[in-house]
């Protein structure tokens, strides 16, 4: 393309960038623009919700930075995808938008399906993960439909689903993988970071207008120490996002150590560090405990000749995790972690909610024996709980996600989990020819997931929970598509 010589160079180069766009691209670029201008004038978010703040400032800008992001990228969808995970912790929040209630989950999934529906990036092909969540479906259909309320049912699998679609599209583009990955660890490292300045401050964190002081129950104090929740409801449903993060991170530092890449290795280690300090502070049991079996997973999956060198930097690693937790949880963190071996003993803090927690085992374990099919239905098993446990209440679960399944979906609820998990091991296995450290540190994080839910049902309860956790799916998927396409 040729240009009049009185055109200044920069001038040529905006036009001749924008004559080799796509016509898409072109569009979204050229109203992208002004919109920004409009966003920092504050003007876009006075037309948009009906009270402004400096939240919702920053999201008319920052939408309109993202939608100039997306059309100058080499691939717009990693740009949504990014989003998606980063944000997915706070996946609940919402606004009025033109009087619209709508969430930040629904949003982003939203604006993510536009550059897939558009044809930007490449196709996922089959994967064993992909046909064991369609037979899971079939499943548990039948005990979805006999709850009181379906669409409540098939929020949390839909949002597990389509962010795991997402996030495979994104893992078989070029750079994909790390772009999940990244976007992940900054998530995470940012809930880790907020529970440390909850607990060193006593504040809580309120999106809707910023810190305010701590409640006492919703923090769930143990003892003295406020237990901290990040952007999640409770503690331990940040405790069971954090905890895949240290066997994937082990996993990490391993492989950057060996391609000889040091300072991006100690910033892996610092980020698990982190985390670590992060969920210990939680007080969550079952996550610390998931998060140790994970790592012990990745020392045994990774390629024998790397095996002592992983041992000797996993160590240092939880050396100094371990020094700073205790430094800075104090005796509360190793009173909660002698209650591990006998959490129901006489002079255990806790040991009331854990026998009522092993009551509600057993109300579920009857629930699953008596209606052993299809169980009691999905959503039906609080009635119960109420009915035959003295200290339940119309919040009360079963406490572990195996027995809430088993309970409302029967047999058929348990053999949906084992096909998904055969699926995932699959795929998982795919993936280890090719990358061994990196499958063995997603199988140690799917590990640490899957022992954290034998006494919570935060990750099919949560939507927040369940869209941080779903990338992990979506890797494993997206990197054995690509791995079968490569050959």
């Amino acid at each position: 393309m040729s240009f009049p010589q009185s055109w200044p160079a920069p001038n040529r180069a905006a036009v001749f960038v924008l004559s080799e766009m796509s016509p898409a691209r072109r569009i979204t670029l050229l109203a992208a623009v002004p919109l920004l201008v409009l966003s920092s004038s504050g003007l876009t978010a006075e037309l948009m919700f009906d009270r402004t703040s400096a939240l919702k400032y920053a999201l008319t800008v920052g939408a309109a930075m993202i939608a100039i992001a997306a059309a100058l990228a080499p691939q717009p969808l990693l740009v949504f995808v990014a989003l998606l995970v980063v944000a997915a912790p706070v996946a609940t929040f919402e606004v009025d938008l033109v009087g619209v209630r709508v969430s930040a989950v629904v949003a982003l999934l939203m604006l993510t399906a536009v550059p897939v529906f558009l044809g930007l990036g490449k196709r996922v092909g089959p994967t064993a993960l992909g046909r064991a969540g369609c037979f899971a479906a079939v499943l548990i259909a039948v005990p979805i439909a006999a709850g009181p309320d379906i669409s409540e049912a098939l929020y949390v699998p839909a949002v597990i689903a389509v962010v795991a679609f997402y996030c495979a599209r994104a893992s078989v583009l070029p750079g994909g993988t790390s772009v999940v990955l990244i976007s992940s660890l900054i998530s995470l490292m940012t809930q880790a970071a907020l529970a440390v300045w909850e607990y060193a401050t006593g504040q809580q964190i309120n999106l809707y207008g910023g810190a305010e002081a701590r409640a006492a129950g919703y923090f769930f104090d143990f003892q003295t120490q406020p237990r901290p929740t990040g952007t999640f409801f409770d503690p331990i449903s940040l405790g069971t996002v954090l905890a895949p993060v240290l066997p994937l991170g082990v996993a990490a530092v391993l492989l950057l150590v060996h391609h000889r890449r040091r300072l991006a290795a100690m910033a892996t280690a610092s980020a698990v560090i982190l985390v670590g300090c992060g969920l210990s502070l939680t007080l969550s049991r079952m996550p610390s405990i998931g998060a140790l079996v994970g790592i012990a997973t990745v020392l045994v999956l990774v390629p024998r000749r790397l095996r002592w060198p992983a041992v000797a930097q996993t160590g240092a690693v939880l050396g100094v995790l371990v020094a700073m937790a205790v430094s800075v949880g104090g005796p509360s963190l190793l009173l909660r972690a002698t209650s591990v071996t006998d959490p129901t003993a006489n002079g255990v803090v806790t040991a009331d909610g854990d026998r009522d927690r092993v009551g509600f085992w057993h109300v579920a374990l009857e629930a699953g024996f008596d209606h052993p099919l299809a169980g009691v239905g999905v959503g039906h098993l609080n009635q119960l709980l109420v009915a035959r446990a003295p200290d339940a209440n119309v919040y009360t679960h079963a406490h572990s996600t195996y027995l809430q399944i088993f309970a409302e979906c029967g047999v058929l609820g348990l053999a949906a989990i084992a096909i998904i998990g055969a699926g995932f091991l699959r795929d998982l296995a795919r993936v280890w020819r090719r990358s061994p450290v990196l499958a063995a540190g997603l199988a140690g994080a799917a590990t640490a997931v899957s022992v954290a839910a034998l006494t919570d049902v935060v990750v099919i309860r949560y939507v927040a929970v369940a869209a941080a956790l779903a990338p992990l799916l979506g890797l494993v998927a997206g990197l054995a598509s690509r791995q079968s396409a490569d050959g």
